[in-house]
């Protein structure tokens, strides 16, 4: 039961991304499902979570931030060709719009950033008052909580540090950076022609 709260919160992003590509008119509705599902993150941790096991929580984290590394890598790319073709491409009186266009994907991309922070930071508070964690890690990773890429990084790190899904973290690991890598390899073909 524990799992079930962190893996809609998957859906509901994707869900998300997936109306931004074809009906901006009806993004409205996954944004509040978005939101009401970050909402309830919090409250569910706040509540129920306070009785989960560290290991509960840590899943719970790594649940959401493995789930949504596509998500971010996918919504990055598009970030990035959005400028690329602002910069290079468009005429200058549409420039600002496609610059509106990149702030909104960003303040989304935050958005989601912060309905997940709630399981991280309670599986933190929870290793710090356990021993596993120091409180100065504690506290740096949680303020990596609310930073693209050094929220997964972090919590990746303490996942090792505690052993726990060794493998399924290499796995997310070393595909996220193969990912990254034709990401590079993308961008470099579109914006420097050979």
């Amino acid at each position: 039961m524990a799992y079930v709260f962190p893996t809609l919160y998957v859906i509901i992003s994707y869900t998300l991304f997936l109306m931004l590509g074809y009906a901006i008119e009806l993004t409205p509705i996954p944004l509040l499902l978005l939101f009401i599902m970050g909402l309830i993150n919090l409250i569910v941790v706040l509540t129920a979570g306070r009785k989960w096991s560290r290991k509960t929580l840590l899943n719970c984290t790594m649940i959401i931030k493995y789930g949504l590394v596509p998500f971010y890598l996918i919504g990055g790319l598009i970030t990035i060709i959005v400028t690329g073709c602002a910069l290079f491409s468009f005429p200058l009186p549409l420039m600002p719009l496609l610059g509106i266009i990149t702030i909104l994907l960003l303040v989304l991309g935050y958005g989601v950033l912060f309905g997940a922070a709630p399981y991280a930071i309670a599986y933190l508070v929870r290793a710090c008052k356990e021993g596993t964690h120091s409180k100065g890690t504690a506290i740096l990773s949680g303020i990596c909580q609310f930073f693209f890429i050094f929220d997964v990084v972090a919590m990746m790190s303490l996942t090792l540090k505690e052993r726990h899904l060794v493998k399924t973290t290499i796995c997310v690991c070393v595909a996220a950076g193969l990912c990254i890598l034709l990401i590079v390899l993308l961008l470099v073909n579109l914006f420097i022609p050979m």
